[in-house]
């Protein structure tokens, strides 16, 4: 599979606000948006530190996978984001090499999420040395049609 960047590193936790005071204050973070993914129960906010792109995961109803995350193994890091430029391609290349992606995302049209439309899957940490394995393609929204978008649905 070829990737074309590693897009960012998700780390699940319990308090929001808490978590971005703490990168904030020692890593000298620089918070974005918070995004809401309402059909699946959290929320997320992405933040850089030195030029690399990082994510908060906060739940807020108990069904969803980040909490059930919180409630296994505690706040940590969650998945880790490689961006590709095809994701079918990049799903067909796994398969060819004996990984299987486990759960795949086609969000809605008129979804987005920081301006993009993103399509993923994800590989099981079984299959991936123990990571849980994100991987995404990212289509830039207009910038005409990302404003009308405004009240779009969550991720």
């Amino acid at each position: 599979m070829k990737v074309k960047k590693v897009e960012r590193v998700a780390i699940a936790v319990r308090d929001l606000e808490a978590a971005r005071e703490f990168f904030e204050r020692v890593l000298g973070a620089r918070f974005h948006a918070v995004e809401d993914v309402k059909d699946q129960g959290f929320s997320y906010q992405p933040f850089t530190v030195a030029g690399f792109t990082l994510e908060l995961l906060c739940p807020y109803r108990e069904d969803s996978v980040i909490a059930r995350f919180l409630a296994e193994r505690g706040p940590g890091v969650h998945h880790v984001s490689f961006e590709v430029d095809d994701l079918d391609r990049a799903i067909r290349e796994l398969a060819g090499d004996g990984v299987k992606a486990v759960h795949r995302i086609e969000y809605p049209k008129g979804v987005t999420f920081e301006g993009f439309r993103w399509r993923e899957a994800f590989v099981h940490p079984k299959l991936a040395q123990g990571v849980l394995l994100h991987v995404c393609e990212k289509k830039k929204v207009r910038a005409r049609r990302a404003a009308a978008r405004k009240r779009r649905p969550a991720r």
